[in-house]
């Protein structure tokens, strides 16, 4: 998949953070020295905002995109397949 994909492509082909992919979203993050405070600050948000997005609790493209780049990918669902491979190993 290429580009970015809207909230409603998203939520009708299934794109979503669920928890252990979240877990697996804190764990890169931590790797890189990145913490919830560091992204919310970035973007404009509460760190509670973050957070309930990394675990799937609420969804927002602009943060869900952000957090893809911050980890490198370069789209959403490409972060999310990363997961779910990372997951099942």
């Amino acid at each position: 998949m290429t580009g970015k994909l809207s909230k409603d492509k998203r939520k009708a082909i299934g794109i979503r953070i669920k928890p252990k992919e979240g877990l697996w979203i804190n764990y890169r993050l931590k790797l890189m020295g990145i913490t919830h405070q560091n992204l919310a600050d970035r973007l404009g948000v509460r760190r509670d905002t973050v957070t309930q997005i990394i675990r799937g609790i609420r969804h927002s493209t602009r943060i869900e995109d952000a957090i893809c780049q911050t980890l490198g990918y370069s789209t959403f669902a490409d972060m999310i397949e990363a997961s779910r491979r990372g997951l099942a190993s």
